[in-house]
């Protein structure tokens, strides 16, 4: 689609067929209340009239595109920063309440009529922590291509902690979510991976994740940006599995870095810390 005054995400998500179902839907079942899930769908706040509506904000656009123009300023992540400062500044005021998963989020948000925080959690009864041994030096990295901070973190990881870690014999479990290729393709003038190296496994849409955990040594969260809070941080957690992180991976969530996770500032920091954890898995 052509440049507009709105985020390239909300003009994708914003289609005349969707308007209109939404608005029969509402007219023919009369709902107690509308759940917006995500920000790009607060574009669908004025069709539900008089209806309460919950945006349901897992994280803050705004918040991360800032956190990437810090890393990378550059023309095209200013443009979608000025536009989502707009467009979600104005879907907080459109709806009946905007629900957010952490205390920061929270206290980002501006001009809303209410603001809740329902925190991110797992199941402790689907993950738990196993008697099975992880594979030796197995790495695992989870993260959808569809969120462009996640490729930008496996970027990150594989210039600049993966060789050394790769020399050693590691091995790098990146799952990545349905359709990579496609949003490899669209995010290539911002990060182009090569995943063909040897000691790399890439799967994409994985139903049950659990397994994944049980094999890795090591789970990895190498984000350069981050908003919200980290589901795969507290799913590693669960599982009982050493976690290396940056700040970024652990955005808004309450942790002991040191006892909790392992958190590092370079990736130099991140290979060493990992290949300690690989060499002795009590530390």
């Amino acid at each position: 689609r052509t440049l507009t005054h709105r985020p390239d995400v909300v003009e994708e998500h914003d289609t005349p067929a969707f308007h209109a179902v939404l608005r029969e839907m509402i007219r023919k079942h009369r709902p107690a209340l509308v759940q917006l899930e995500f920000t790009q769908m607060g574009l669908y706040a004025p069709d539900c009239g008089a209806m309460p509506t919950l945006l349901i904000e897992h994280d803050v656009t705004l918040d991360l595109y800032a956190q990437l123009l810090r890393e990378h300023s550059d023309w095209e992540t200013r443009q979608q920063l000025s536009r989502w400062q707009s467009f979600e500044r104005r879907a907080w005021r459109d709806v009946t309440c905007v629900v957010t998963m952490s205390e920061k989020d929270k206290s980002m948000v501006e001009g809303a009529r209410r603001v809740a925080v329902l925190p991110n959690g797992v199941d402790l009864q689907r993950f738990r922590p196993v008697e099975v041994q992880p594979e030796a030096r197995r790495i695992l990295f989870i993260g959808s291509f569809a969120h462009l901070p996640n490729l930008l973190a496996l970027d990150f990881f594989l210039r600049e902690a993966w060789p050394p870690l790769a020399a050693a014999g590691a091995t790098l479990h990146v799952i990545s979510g349905a359709k990579s290729e496609h949003y490899r393709e669209l995010y290539q003038d911002r990060v182009t991976l090569d995943l063909s190296g040897p000691g790399i496994e890439l799967e994409g849409f994985v139903s049950d994740v659990r397994q994944a955990y049980q094999r890795a040594a090591v789970v990895i969260a190498p984000l350069l940006a981050s908003a919200g809070t980290n589901i795969k941080i507290m799913e590693a957690m669960a599982m009982g599995k050493a976690i290396v992180s940056t700040p970024a991976g652990i955005n808004g969530l309450d942790l002991h870095p040191g006892s909790d996770v392992l958190v590092v500032h370079t990736g130099a920091q991140m290979a060493t810390s990992i290949q300690g954890l690989l060499n002795d898995p009590s530390h």
